[in-house]
């Protein structure tokens, strides 16, 4: 099994989040059998959470890591192991001798909003995006400052362009002011208006009562599965000016219902 560990120099790293390197470490019949560091140089912490999954990371050893990031590599089946404050070896040496504490692999719930910096919206929704096919680019306009990122594909039925606006929560402490700027910003200039945020059921309702699609980063498994049966990647909604989409649509949901 491979575990990681986030470090600073050689200890453990106190905040996951920022952790400029990590330790890799292969673990065979009880025996730590290679090890390796693994540079992360971004200030992201989806970049961290990305890193491990492409790194076959089975257990997490840490000290501190914000709520949001640890439900994401739990989420992907992740163990998360924090509040470890060690060398990274005697971290190792623990870990193999059973003595660290043993947490649960599920997701934790709090009454706290999640605190999730823009700049990581930013990324998680660009990342989003160009994977299913989207060229994106980012807002330079002064005039528009919530618009974020600018999504755009080619429509497989008219060939038109099919334009997004992108707006990552966080600008202010309000999010539902935020939806009601962004709405009243870009209405006109869109196809499609995209707020992202973490999961909120209050959030996702005001989205709706502007028509501006809700996506969250704990929505990426849905948006996985759906994604291939839809002629408009992640979107299910209706796509402005283009009828032709949204009466295929129509008829296609008809069609499962009856099914």
């Amino acid at each position: 099994m491979n575990v990681a560990i986030p470090k600073l120099n050689n200890i453990v790293a106190p905040c996951f989040e920022v952790a400029k390197a990590f330790e890799i470490v292969e673990i065979k019949n009880n025996k730590a059998v290679s090890s390796r560091t693994v540079d992360c140089p971004s200030g992201e912490g989806f970049r961290r959470v990305r890193l491990l999954h492409l790194h076959d990371i089975e257990t997490v050893i840490c000290s501190g890591i914000k709520e949001f990031y640890r439900n994401q590599l739990s989420a992907m089946g992740i163990t998360v192991i924090p509040n470890i404050n060690d060398s990274v070896e005697q971290a190792i040496i623990r870990f193999i001798a059973n003595e660290l504490p043993v947490y649960e692999n599920d997701i934790v719930r709090s009454q706290e909003k999640y605190d999730v910096s823009h700049d990581d919206l930013i990324s998680w929704a660009r990342e989003l995006f160009e994977t299913n096919g989207y060229t994106v680019t980012d807002n330079l306009s002064k005039n528009t400052f919530l618009l974020d990122l600018i999504a755009e594909i080619q429509c497989p039925l008219c060939k038109k362009s099919i334009r997004v606006a992108v707006c990552c929560g966080g600008h202010t402490y309000r999010p539902d002011q935020e939806i009601k700027e962004f709405h009243h910003s870009v209405k006109s200039l869109y196809n499609v208006r995209a707020f992202i945020y973490t999961d909120s059921p209050q959030i996702a309702k005001s989205c709706g009562e502007y028509g501006i699609e809700f996506i969250s980063p704990g929505m990426i498994d849905l948006i996985k599965e759906s994604s291939a049966e839809m002629d408009v990647p992640i979107f299910s909604g209706p796509i402005e000016g283009h009828d032709k989409i949204n009466l295929r649509g129509k008829q296609t949901g008809e069609n499962s219902r009856t099914g």
